[in-house]
């Protein structure tokens, strides 16, 4: 081996070594997570995600009066029911949190309501039912109310309100209740737009 050749030989160790130096210094830098580097940048220690969506907190409970025939907006679910199927237009709601909010009312053919205050979180596909109604038009809370999977049987009223009424996919079907109380009066059933039917 030459003289120039063993000094071209180190050079390139000397490169490769600082390289390697250069490559654990930025591993360093980001082994806590690249916080240290972003606030350099003047940037939020975790800027990826939704925020809501990151750490949900859920809006306090405000149970609406109770629902008046008057303002029942009724739905067709997609499974086969002899029951009837109502949402009261004066309880729709849109929180913070994005919990779409509603009371559903369902009666049989004998006449007997079945009466409840749900939330529905379209992007979890989650319900959770707060209060149930009484014979004397009153709400009694319900036990240790939690969220459940909504689930995907056609049979389902919930899963009908999340598909075709109150959600786009992942994402609340409106702005506010107004646009929440008009796509409950539309009628998915007979939009030829749905490529599921």
């Amino acid at each position: 081996m030459t003289l120039r050749q063993s000094h071209r030989s180190g050079s390139s160790r000397l490169a490769a070594a600082a390289a390697a130096a250069v490559l654990l210094l930025g591993l360093a830098l980001y082994d806590d997570g690249g916080k240290a580097a972003a606030a350099q940048r003047g940037m939020p220690e975790d800027i990826g995600g939704v925020p809501e969506e990151k750490k949900f907190k859920e809006d306090a409970l405000n149970l609406p009066a109770y629902p008046d025939d008057a303002a029942l907006i009724e739905f067709r679910p997609r499974g086969y029911s002899k029951n009837r199927f109502y949402v009261d237009r004066n309880s729709v709601s849109l929180g913070a949190d994005w919990v779409v909010r509603y009371t559903a009312v369902i009666k049989s053919p004998s006449a007997v309501a079945n009466v409840s205050y749900e939330g529905l979180r379209c992007k979890t596909s989650e319900y959770k039912v707060y209060a149930y109604g009484t014979r004397n038009g009153t709400w009694t809370n319900a036990r240790e109310p939690k969220w459940q999977d909504v689930g995907s049987t056609a049979a389902s009223f919930r899963y009908s309100l999340r598909v075709d009424y109150l959600c786009d996919s992942e994402a609340v079907g409106g702005r506010n209740a107004k646009d929440l109380i008009a796509r409950l009066k539309g009628d998915p059933l007979n939009n030829f737009d749905m490529k599921e039917r």
